[in-house]
């Protein structure tokens, strides 16, 4: 479940300020700009709300509430032009800020659960999102889509989902920690450290060795190209298909070095963590020592590789979104949208 316990916090305080008298559209005003941006949120889960943090709102800035025993679901509107595709399903729309970064955190507290989930947007002027918030069995499922018009259609484009955090709010509240500092390092702590961490590294984690073949990956991004040329069947120039052939090349770049930036940070994390224990502490996570504590190394070491795993699918999404908005500016540059309901949309 996605940021369960950051959720769960917000979520009580959230919850128990809107019961305590707060309005039902909640404490968010919407933005005033002329090109602002538009999102539609939607839910059909017990109490769900959506809260808008940046770094002057570190606590969040409610919008409303969804399906609640108590409070009647809100009629909170702000004019987008494009309809929801059912209105059986309850929503909340507000308007805003363009370019600017942003955290929006989603919440529902049902009977005994509490379920969260944050990403990180920045919305474009004038555009138009919808986000939809459910449950499938215990997990939270969010998805961020983006609202264009083709041929007098209303298109529903994916839009990856990325929580960058907010470092301006380090500190700020109990969402925002700021980490423990460590005690101070000496020749005999370092060497524990590093073999604690070393025998930690597995497979799964090491970098691949063997680079790509020149002309295989060129032969893999033509077949591409080609598919995706049959599939828009758009007579755009060579220009386009050039820059696009280039962002292609640079998203596998991209991908292929993120197992090694994976391993990197997570040595650095790794330390980072052992470096606020004692000695005695760090003696008994040792591998194959009399000091072992097995028990607790086990438990340390798979801490660490959900926290690998977690970072590496983190840093391929980000890899994917920063293509995803070179893709989307490109199309914008030469009209695709206009044209073709599949394009890129950021």
């Amino acid at each position: 479940m996605s940021n369960f316990f950051a959720g769960r916090m917000l979520g009580a305080t959230l919850f128990a300020v809107m019961l305590g008298g707060c309005s039902v559209s909640g404490t968010y005003p919407d933005a005033t700009e002329p090109d602002a941006a538009k999102l539609r949120f939607i839910s059909d889960t017990s109490s769900a709300t959506l809260s808008v943090m940046d770094a002057q709102h570190c606590d969040g800035q409610t919008t409303g509430i969804l399906n609640n025993l108590f409070l009647a679901n809100t009629r909170r509107r702000a004019d987008m032009s494009m309809p929801p595709a059912s209105e059986k399903t309850p929503y909340l729309e507000i308007r805003l800020p363009p370019d600017k970064e942003l955290l929006l955190h989603l919440n529902t507290q049902g009977t005994g659960s509490v379920c969260g989930m944050a990403f990180t947007l920045t919305p474009q002027r004038g555009a138009e999102y919808e986000v939809t918030f459910n449950r499938a069995g215990s997990q939270c499922v969010t998805m961020l889509k983006r609202l264009h018009s083709v041929k007098n259609q209303v298109v529903r484009s994916p839009v990856p989902l990325i929580n960058k955090g907010l470092p301006g709010c380090a500190g700020a509240n109990a969402l925002f920690p700021v980490p423990p500092k460590g005690l101070p390092a000496t020749p005999e702590r370092d060497a524990l450290v590093e073999q604690i961490i070393s025998p930690s590294i597995i497979a799964e984690m090491k970098p691949q060795t063997v680079a790509v073949n020149d002309s295989a990956r060129a032969e893999a991004i033509e077949l591409v190209v080609n598919k995706r040329k049959g599939e828009m069947n758009l007579d755009l120039p060579d220009a386009y298909w050039t820059q696009y052939r280039q962002n292609i090349a640079n998203y596998l770049a991209q991908a292929y070095g993120v197992k090694a930036e994976a391993l990197e940070r997570y040595k650095v994390e790794y330390r980072a963590r052992l470096s606020r224990l004692d000695t005695p502490t760090l003696k008994t996570l040792v591998p194959d020592t009399p000091a072992t504590d097995l028990t607790q190394a086990l438990a340390v070491n798979g801490a660490m590789l959900q926290y690998y795993r977690q970072l590496n699918g983190l840093l391929e999404k980000e890899a994917m979104a920063d293509n995803w908005a070179h893709m989307a500016e490109l199309d914008k540059r030469y009209g695709v949208c206009e044209r073709y309901a599949q394009c890129w949309q950021n």
